[in-house]
Parts: C-alpha cells; structure tokens; sequence
C-alpha cells in the first residue's frame, strides 16, 4: 500500500490525512445522508405536510398529497415525470423539455403534462445537467424517472426513459404531486437560458457511451 504524504492544505486527525477535496467530500456525503433521513427538518415545512398540502420553501413548486393522474389525447404526448424514492428528499430536481420548464420534483414526487409530438430534449437540472432525446407521439404515455446520486455539494440527477410496467410502478411509489407556481416558471426560464447550451455536451456523451456499449 502507497502512503500518501499531506500536501498543502492536507488536515491531520487521529492520525488519518485527509486532503481538502475528501473532506468536501465527505463533509457533501453526510449533508447527503442527512437529507435523505431527515425530511422533516429540511423540507421547510414538510413535518407538517403528512396533514396536508406543502409548499416549497422557495415557492417554485406546491405539493399535494392528491394522486392526479393524465388524460391520454391523440394529439399529445403524456408524460408522466416521477422521482419515487425518498432520497435527497429536500434536493429539487428542475425538469425541462427544449427551453421550457415543464415541473420540478423533490423526493416521492410526480408531475404530468401533456407534450406535443415529435422529437424533443428532456433534460434534468439539479448539481448537473442529465439530457436525453426522445421521440413522442400523440396518444401515447411516458414515463421518465428523476434519479438522484450524491454529488459534489448536493445531489447529482439523472434521467431514465422507464417502460410501461415500471413507470406505472414508480408511480405508485409517489406520495405527492407537484404543481410549478408563477416562480417556479421564472426560475425555469432562467435555467433555460444559463443551461440549456449544456445539454448538447450531455447529449454527446449519451452517444459516446451507446457508441462504447455496442462494441
């Protein structure tokens, strides 16, 4: 085993070194933690939601404890967008397609709408940008997850196109449903301008990888 000598900046405890970068680290990791365990105490307001509808502490997104469900049109696309476990409960997750924001999701939460067909970009904003391009046709539902992994700082995101059974699934394992506010438009737009540019990169990078399975 190498040992590793403390550079510049290196923290010495009980005889461990840690580097500046894993102690942000692991400083991210129990915030991570913290927030998936604890809810109630980091969701402004959210201990008392379990009695009824809760508000977003910022104001860009209400939830509901109602479990709505979309209307299938021939001439639209449903999209159901869903992000069913509890994990990084407190963490919002902005989900876009092209440069509108579409709704936003914190743990077991869901939103649906209605999308015109052809092809368009999804993508997911949270730490990162997660893109990914999907052909919609009229009278036919989606399902997409919101996946949540531990960032850097906060949580990471990540986007699945799930099929029918395991949408319906994750589905049910949403305990609330998300309505965007007047703020909550705002804000997307403002996402929209500063990030959309980052989703071609992502993009690419779901090509490199498909390209890299193939082989």
């Amino acid at each position: 085993m190498k040992s590793l000598s403390p550079s510049a900046g290196a923290v010495k405890a009980s005889g461990i070194v840690h580097s500046s970068a894993q102690l942000r680290w692991l400083l991210a990791s129990f915030l991570f933690v913290g927030l998936s365990l604890m809810p109630g105490l980091f969701s402004g307001g959210s201990l008392a939601s379990d009695k009824g509808d809760e508000k977003d502490d910022e104001g860009y997104v209400n939830f509901s404890k109602d479990h709505p469900t979309g209307t299938v049109k021939p001439d639209k696309a449903l999209v159901y967008v869903v992000r069913p476990t509890s994990m990084g409960f407190a963490i919002k997750s902005f989900f876009l397609c092209d440069d509108e924001i579409l709704g936003i999701n914190r743990g077991s939460s869901y939103f649906f709408v209605q999308v015109d067909p052809g092809k368009h970009v999804f993508w997911s904003r949270s730490e990162n940008v997660d893109a990914m391009e999907l052909q919609v046709e009229g009278g036919h539902t989606y399902y997409i997850q919101q996946h949540v992994k531990m960032g850097g700082f906060r949580a990471r995101t990540k986007l699945d196109l799930l099929d029918e059974a395991t949408g319906k699934e994750a589905l049910s394992d949403c305990k609330k449903h998300g309505t965007l506010t007047d703020q909550g438009r705002a804000k997307g737009r403002e996402i929209a301008r500063e990030y959309r540019k980052d989703t071609q990169e992502d993009l690419d990078r779901r090509a490199r990888e498909a390209a890299e399975d193939k082989k």
